[in-house]
């Protein structure tokens, strides 16, 4: 929902931050790893465990309206990434919605896949584990903005390239890729798209028509802020029967006794074997009201300006180093730096000490601490529910400690 001027609306976030225990008492800034759930999330996860106790998990009339539940919530995401129903499957995390399909396509001696150099482990393993099979995997360079330009795709495309899967947003980069662009190519190449959507599901519009992606794959846990555990894949109607599921039983299958053959549910709920995991699916089912209570549009809008004011506060800061694209306007969330002479471990545990929570590491994204020259790297990821007093605390105290060496 836009507002009259055309701008997103503000975000009320003094309601935001109510739904927070933790608002005030400490500042979190790690989303990019997992977000924080509001209160009300948590609420609907631990009313139907409490269910489950003084009812029975499977009391008849609890659990049809569980089920009922569950395909209500299966509906609500399809809305939210504009697909249909038939096309979405709950997965635990963005890794295994990443290895359904990478498992599932019927690969051939000599099939390419092309991967961008600023992947995670999460898009890379699945892949390169294909060799088995006689899958090539090739990688393109995004270029010294982090991004991933046409023309450099368009060059890595052969007549043997299968799939493209790229992140929409790099965890350790934070730039924005072109995504509708990229997927566009590969469609117009013949080659089948896969986005994850790790890091954007929740931060960016996720309309999967206007991206025009074959799949994507995103966990809860970050910018939607569901619990850990919970997921979503979203397979095009059309590929839905050429992707064999890696898990087979009860929930996506079924059996005739009399002839001894096996079937598969036909929709996309043929990825998902067994139980579902009712409490991450349920809090799915909190999260996506909220975003789209809240509107995605105003959450991006308000993610840009707190991103910049990070940016801006440790800019100040003597030895500071940014990674990622130069211009703010290609990147979102993700602020990766170091401080000349500054472990950035020691910069974790000295904020860590004073209730502001970042992270550092090298993200599993070995090739740009290659390009940066680099070992590991501090990560502040910034949410709608932060605030410009919170980044300011967090400068001071890097700062601070610039002071003493």
């Amino acid at each position: 929902m836009s507002s009259p001027s055309g701008e997103a609306p503000a975000i009320d976030i003094d309601r935001v931050r109510a739904s927070m225990p933790s608002a005030g008492r400490m500042a979190y800034f790690d989303t990019a790893a997992a977000s924080v759930p509001a209160r009300e999330t948590v609420e609907r996860v631990t009313t139907y465990l409490r269910q489950t106790a003084e009812l029975g998990p499977y009391d008849p009339a609890f659990r049809k309206e569980v089920y009922r539940r569950v395909e209500a919530v299966r509906q609500a995401a399809a809305a939210f990434l504009n697909a249909a129903p038939a096309e979405v499957a709950f997965v635990k995390n963005t890794t295994e919605g990443i290895s359904i399909v990478a498992q599932g396509i019927a690969w051939k001696p000599g099939d390419e896949v092309v991967i961008t150099n600023f992947e995670n482990l999460s898009n890379i393993v699945p892949w390169r584990r294909l060799a088995r099979y006689g899958v090539t995997v090739r990688v393109v360079e995004a270029g010294e903005d982090c991004l991933v330009h046409p023309e450099a795709l368009a060059a890595a495309l052969t007549p043997k390239t299968r799939l493209f899967a790229f992140s929409h947003i790099p965890n350790a980069t934070g730039a924005i890729q072109p995504a509708a662009e990229l997927c566009r190519l590969a469609r117009e190449h013949g080659v089948l798209s896969l986005v994850c959507a790790a890091e954007s599901l929740g931060m960016l519009p996720t309309d999967v028509r206007a991206i025009g992606c074959d799949f994507l794959a995103a966990c809860g846990r970050k910018a939607l802020r569901a619990i850990e555990g919970s997921g979503l894949l979203y397979v095009r109607e059309a590929l839905i029967g050429e992707i064999e599921p890696c898990l087979v039983g009860w929930w996506n299958g079924s059996y005739d006794m009399a002839t001894g053959q096996y079937g598969l549910v036909p929709t996309a709920r043929r990825f998902e074997a067994g139980c579902p995991i009712v409490p991450a699916i349920l809090s799915l089912e909190a999260a996506l009201e909220d975003a789209a209570r809240i509107g995605v549009a105003a959450i991006e809008a308000r993610v840009r300006m707190l991103t910049r004011h990070v940016i801006g506060r440790l800019a100040a800061i003597p030895g500071f180093a940014l990674y990622g694209p130069p211009n703010l306007a290609d990147r979102i969330g993700i602020v990766p730096f170091n401080i000349r002479g500054i472990d950035p471990q020691a910069i974790v545990l000295r904020l860590g000490a004073e209730g502001v929570i970042i992270e550092a590491g090298h993200f599993m994204a070995g090739a740009i601490m290659q390009r940066y020259g680099i070992e590991q790297m501090a990560r502040v990821s910034v949410h709608y529910f932060n605030t410009e007093a919170e980044i300011d605390r967090a400068a001071a105290l890097i700062s601070a400690m610039t002071q003493q060496h």
